[in-house]
């Protein structure tokens, strides 16, 4: 819980700061470096997320490792999240200003997973109906699962289209499970 609250304290100021400033896509873009970097090197991460780490020294592996990468802004609000002491929080705070950015620029991340790769065009054909099912701006990752056999899941936030064979073959054997073994027809052994 706390976590929301900081995050969304953080995130939103910096938002605002981003509108004011006309540079909402450079702040994500820039804040989604972060994140990839942060992912990438875990010793990074250690040593901004470690409690016995001055912040000093926190703010100088900062400097070294995104001062020429980030905007003034961007690199500022990193040192400040260092002053406060909510580097632990920064993942958080990095997820909630796309999440908000995102919503204010009409965007929508879809996530569409298929048993095997789909073709440029049958990516575009996809694009093109979800973009116009939801009246967004579409941004489509595509992911690869021989598992689900067929057919494709989409998932868009929180919500999950399963339209894969896997799925319905699924639903069908739970059916039939549920029907009695007398309406089969099956006569059983009488001993």
């Amino acid at each position: 819980m706390i976590n929301n609250e900081v995050s969304r304290k953080y995130s939103s100021a910096l938002l605002e700061v981003a509108l004011e400033s006309d540079n909402l896509s450079r702040f994500k873009e820039e804040l989604e470096g972060i994140s990839k970097a942060l992912k990438q090197y875990d010793d990074l991460k250690k040593i901004l997320y470690h409690p016995r780490v001055l912040p000093d020294d926190k703010k100088e592996v900062i400097h070294q490792v995104f001062s020429d990468k980030v905007s003034e802004p961007v690199f500022n609000f990193l040192n400040l999240i260092v002053d406060k002491r909510r580097e632990v929080y920064l993942d958080f705070i990095i997820r909630d200003f796309i999440k908000q950015a995102n919503r204010k620029e009409g965007l929508v991340k879809i996530e569409v997973v298929s048993a095997i790769e789909l073709s440029e065009k049958q990516r575009e054909q996809l694009k093109n109906k979800l973009k116009k099912a939801l009246n967004k701006k579409i941004e489509l990752k595509t992911k690869i699962d021989p598992g689900i056999i067929g057919g494709i899941i989409i998932k868009i936030g929180d919500r999950l289209i399963d339209g894969s064979i896997k799925h319905q073959l699924d639903s069908i054997k739970e059916s039939i499970e549920k029907i009695p073994v007398t309406e089969l027809g099956v006569i059983q052994n009488e001993s």
